[in-house]
């Protein structure tokens, strides 16, 4: 069972990049690109290190397979191949 804590503390965890790119099974300069992009916020920067907040890089996740499924329902070929 989750505790208000736990949710508060896994709400408000903050990340590096690279811990990013493993959440999103993309590499590190994909994540830096995604952040000058302005798709991922940035928390803040610690000398050259960037941070994130693990919410932030999960809701992109959530966004970006969402996006996904609506593209591969709209490719029907399979569903209704022509005729030959």
């Amino acid at each position: 069972m989750m505790t208000k804590e736990h949710v508060q503390r896994s709400t408000d965890e903050i990340i590096s990049t690279s811990e990013a790119a493993k959440l999103l099974f993309v590499s590190h300069p994909h994540v830096l690109k995604l952040i000058e992009e302005g798709k991922l916020p940035l928390h803040h920067v610690t000398g050259q290190n960037r941070f994130l907040r693990r919410v932030d890089v999960l809701d992109y996740k959530a966004k970006k397979k969402v996006e996904a499924g609506a593209f591969f329902r709209t490719q029907t070929e399979d569903l209704n191949p022509p005729d030959l």
